[in-house]
């Protein structure tokens, strides 16, 4: 059905450019560079390269242009008059007050015909004279020697033959311009030269702020940082100090009240497990003496965790190391566990060691609880570090994987990762890694279990 209105009509033509335009739009996004210093460099030198080519241009087009026409007239009236005083005049003296005043020799040629050559349109100069020549005189000439940079020969037809007339080249066209050229690169060159100064020390507190936020974000504290820079980046750096400081505040009161509930749950805990150690041997008396003592245990691992993390500060690790204790120990316990990592064997990464090594421990003994065997993986990109632990248990539903690393989430099937004796909950695993800037994601394992995937974020003092 064919548009019946204007604006049906315009609708259809904007949505064809778009469709033209999106392929163009994405290409340009490609090759954009991303960076704020970088954009701000383009932004200030595209306008400065185009204003410089439309001087250039408009210089070219009519101010040499017409500097140029200028002297070619000059000059052309100046032949011309010597052409009508040859009438008179002796070639002799014309010639010799030609070259005292006007810098141009003449002479009589021999008995030749004109040759009249074709001016290039693109020769600026040639062109403006041969129009001057045309213009004002009435006798056949020709320019000849159009190559050479220092003269121009100039042949007319007159009464007494053909003179030849040798004009310096300064003479017919501004031999200088280019000097303006230079000097407006140059000028350029060092006004782009201030103003990528200037633009560093603009875009220095960014990246500060920027630097700051990301350590945060991955447990590292930036000492000494303050606002600096223009206003807006002063007040954005002001709003992030302030809210540093409360979450900051919120974690610690929250680690405060995790390790308060944890102690102050210990006493009547261990009143509790005295009291049936007094009726040991009566029936159900074992079961729940097991379920105290596995209740207390995981209160002390609370009351660790929350130490650890509040107080604990960022050490330089070596992983291999690391986890071949944690799987040396392990292996006591169950004999099937591997172990593979990259060829270097110091990979040394700055962390929590204590948070990171209860974290692995938690989730290999939760693997060993499930599964009889388990494969410990140690990988390093250029991104990132990986560290991936799976077993050949029963596994988790891929429905539960999100549930299951939630507190206080108990999973309807066979396997359980949040029992109590398991060390930490994936929960609290999962708030480790976060701490030092991590992530933890759970998948199907080749073996046939669960799949636990830590990854780490690049840091500067990685040493492989």
């Amino acid at each position: 059905m064919a548009p019946n209105s204007k604006r049906e009509r315009l609708y259809l033509k904007t949505k064809l450019i778009m469709k033209i335009d999106l392929p163009i739009l994405k290409a340009l996004k490609k090759i954009f560079p991303n960076g704020l210093y970088t954009r701000s460099l383009i932004i200030i030198i595209t306008p400065i390269v185009i204003l410089q080519a439309i001087l250039t241009f408009v210089f070219i087009e009519r101010h040499w242009e017409l500097v140029t026409k200028k002297l070619s007239s000059s000059v052309v009236s100046e032949i011309g008059m010597m052409i009508d005083m040859m009438e008179n005049t002796d070639l002799k003296i014309i010639s010799v007050n030609a070259k005292k005043f006007y810098d141009i020799d003449l002479k009589l040629l021999p008995e030749q015909n004109i040759d009249i050559k074709k001016i290039s349109p693109k020769n600026l100069v040639e062109k403006t004279l041969n129009q001057e020549l045309q213009k004002k005189l009435n006798e056949k000439f020709s320019i000849n020697d159009l190559s050479n940079e220092k003269k121009v020969i100039i042949n007319v037809e007159t009464k007494n033959g053909i003179v030849e007339f040798i004009v310096p080249r300064r003479n017919v066209y501004a031999t200088n311009s280019h000097i303006f050229l230079v000097w407006m690169v140059i000028s350029s060159i060092l006004i782009l030269s201030i103003a990528i100064i200037f633009l560093r020390q603009q875009i220095k507190p960014i990246e500060k702020l920027a630097k700051a936020a990301e350590s945060f974000g991955i447990g590292k504290k930036i000492e000494n940082f303050k606002p600096t820079g223009a206003t807006e980046v002063r007040k954005a750096a002001d709003a992030y100090i302030k809210m540093q400081e409360r979450i900051e505040k919120f974690l610690e009161q929250r680690t405060l009240m995790l390790a308060g509930v944890s102690h102050d749950l210990r006493t009547p805990l261990t009143r509790i497990k005295l009291q049936l150690e007094m009726y040991a041997g009566q029936k159900g008396s074992e079961d729940l003496l097991k379920d105290v003592n596995e209740m207390q245990y995981m209160l002390e691992t609370y009351l660790d965790f929350s130490q650890t993390v509040s107080s604990e500060e960022n050490t330089k690790v070596n992983l291999n190391q690391l986890l071949e204790n944690i799987i040396k120990t392990s292996q006591e316990e169950l004999k099937s566990i591997t172990f593979k990592s990259p060829k270097s064997k110091n990979l040394v990464y700055d962390c929590k060691h204590i948070a990171l090594k209860r974290c692995i421990i938690n989730l290999i003994n939760n693997a060993k609880a499930f599964a009889n065997k388990v494969l410990i993986t140690l990988d390093k990109n250029k991104k990132d570090i990986k560290i991936v632990i799976e077993d050949n248990g029963p596994g988790i539903p891929q429905k539960d994987y999100e549930k299951a690393l939630k507190p206080f989430q108990r999973l309807d099937s066979s396997r359980n990762q949040n029992i109590a004796g398991s060390g930490l909950g994936l929960s609290i695993s999962q708030e480790i890694i976060n701490s030092i800037g991590g992530s933890i994601k759970l998948s199907k394992s080749n073996l046939g279990g669960l799949k636990v995937t830590i990854t780490l974020p690049p840091r500067d003092t990685l040493i492989t």
